[in-house]
C-alpha cells in the first residue's frame, strides 16, 4: 500500500476492520469535525480520497 499523507497526521485514524480496510485508509477528523471522514483509496463519486497537500496537515507540521 502506498503511503499518504495523512499516516503522519494526529488526526489520521487507521481502519481495523480487514474487509473495510479493503476500500478505506481509515478517517480524518479534521476536515468535517467533529465527524469523521472515510478517506478512500481508489476515486469514487462523492468520496474523498487521500489527499496529497491538506491544509490541516501542513498548518500541524509547520507548528512542530
Amino acid at each position: 500500500m502506498p503511503e499518504i499523507i495523512c499516516e503522519n497526521c494526529r488526526d489520521f485514524k487507521r481502519i481495523c476492520d480487514p474487509q473495510v480496510s479493503k476500500v478505506c485508509y481509515g478517517h480524518c477528523r479534521a476536515i468535517e469535525y467533529p465527524y469523521f471522514l472515510a478517506i478512500f483509496k481508489e476515486d469514487r463519486l462523492g468520496a474523498f480520497t487521500a489527499p496529497t497537500q491538506c491544509k490541516f496537515f501542513r498548518r500541524k507540521i509547520s507548528n512542530c
